[in-house]
């Protein structure tokens, strides 16, 4: 077998230098309960049993997104051509981008904010301007201040992501006004979630401005995150240049089917679990303002919360993991290495469960080093020791399970895998990896 020598193998665009695929980094603990991902409530069953009625037709042929779009486009009073179905609103984005910035063009991208919209922007070779938006207020100055430059697009995520902060409608407008020759990206995927203000769905409203590309998802409220659906409406010029940019079949047929029904009959199950999340968010600010960490005000299905440094951070997201809870950290992050990010569980019993694990990971009351120690435990604790079958044990308690032993060894993965939120080999040496 003739191999070619490592320098004449394909080189990639100077944009790839550097990064990676999307990737979550996960605590190895087994999770049952996961609130790292935002995706919504689960649909009904009924939805996906109808799909083996349709036949193996519905497999064969290519798909026709068409229906669907013209069932959204009557939805939002909008005509058929101003609306383009993609595999989630990812995709989408990653047509705008490429069809309105080029390499060395600038956007704008305050942040924090969706990850994915960063890496789109560095694959294409764009130069980033991020002004800082770290909590509720929105940085309009900064933003107005940025647009002087005429960049090629402006991305603004409302809710955002990963704060759960929410863009005044009447200053979106405005920015879009005062850029008129700048690609105003609007990521809606999570404002079902928002606290109504008016009547209308504020995509309406912001389409009467030309340069405004509006993106949702069926990923988050409506609960359809593995069938990948989603989509943009703008002006039916930008629609046509977005189809030009992808592929013709991005969505599968059994994907379509699904997406309609649902958008059909699941209007009351998606409102019923906006306003379960909307008490819930409340109720996990309330929580983590209690337990000294500081939480952003949300209007998405979920709250973040910025820890005392990023070291707590991830002991959090640990802490909870080994209670089989799964969140969202970010480590190594510059900008939110101390944050942690968590799902609303949407569901009373599963609360309570997460409010009960927050305590015992930042407010313990009580330090067990002996198993006979867990025996009628009722209050938040954290418990240590050596053999797994205990860690275990104290999981299915409540009790955060920390392994004793040498981080390093063979054996420290099994003990994680197993459960234990951390592996050290001393309580002291724990908390000195924590603070």
């Amino acid at each position: 077998m003739i191999q070619a020598p490592p320098e004449a193998a394909p080189t990639p665009i100077p944009g790839l230098t550097g990064l990676s695929a999307y990737k979550v980094p996960h605590h190895p603990a087994p999770i049952d309960l996961i609130l790292s991902g935002n995706e919504g409530p689960s649909p009904p069953a009924d939805l996906y049993a109808e799909l083996s009625r349709l036949g193996p037709e519905l497999l064969r042929r290519y798909p026709n997104a068409k229906p669907l779009e013209a069932f959204i486009a009557s939805r939002l009073h909008l005509n058929p051509d101003q609306v383009l179905v993609t595999a989630g609103a990812d995709e989408a984005l990653d047509r705008a981008f490429r069809t309105f910035v080029a390499a060395g063009d600038t956007v704008v991208l305050p942040s924090p904010t969706f990850v994915m919209l960063t890496h789109y922007a560095r694959v294409i070779g764009a130069h980033i301007v991020a002004p800082p938006w770290p909590a509720e207020d929105f940085p309009t100055d900064e933003v107005i201040a940025a647009l002087a430059a005429h960049p090629k697009a402006l991305a603004l995520v409302s809710p955002n992501n990963p704060t759960g902060a929410l863009i005044p409608k009447a200053t979106l407008i405005d920015l879009a006004r005062r850029a008129p020759s700048t690609a105003i990206f609007v990521d809606f995927a999570y404002i079902e979630m928002a606290e109504p203000t008016s009547k209308e769905d504020p995509t309406r409203e912001l389409l009467k401005l030309p340069n405004v590309l509006v993106f949702r998802t069926l990923s988050k409220a409506w609960g359809l995150a593995g069938a990948r659906v989603g989509y943009v409406v703008s002006h039916p010029r930008t629609i046509a240049a977005l189809r030009a940019a992808g592929p013709p079949y991005s969505v599968t047929a059994p994907s379509l089917f699904l997406a309609q029904r649902h958008l059909e009959t699941g209007l009351d199950e998606m409102n019923a679990y906006v306003a379960t999340v909307r008490g819930e968010r409340d109720v996990l600010y309330d929580a983590l303002t209690r337990l000294a960490v500081h939480p952003v005000r949300s209007a998405a299905n979920f709250v973040f919360a910025r820890c005392n440094s990023p070291a707590q951070a991830l002991w959090l997201r640990d802490g909870l993991a080994g209670l089989g809870i799964g969140v969202r950290a970010f480590p190594g992050d510059a900008t939110i290495g101390d944050g942690v990010r968590i799902t609303c569980p949407g569901d009373h019993n599963q609360l309570e469960r997460l409010l009960h694990a927050l305590e015992s990971v930042l407010a313990p009351h009580l330090l067990i080093d002996r198993p006979e120690g867990l025996f009628g435990l009722g209050k938040p604790a954290w418990f240590l020791a050596s053999k797994a079958a205990d860690l275990a044990h104290a999981r299915k308690l409540g009790a955060v399970p920390i392994a004793l032993g040498d981080p390093h060894a063979t054996t420290a993965h099994a003990l994680l895998a197993a459960g234990a939120a951390r592996v050290a080999p001393s309580f002291e040496a724990l908390e000195a990896t924590i603070r």
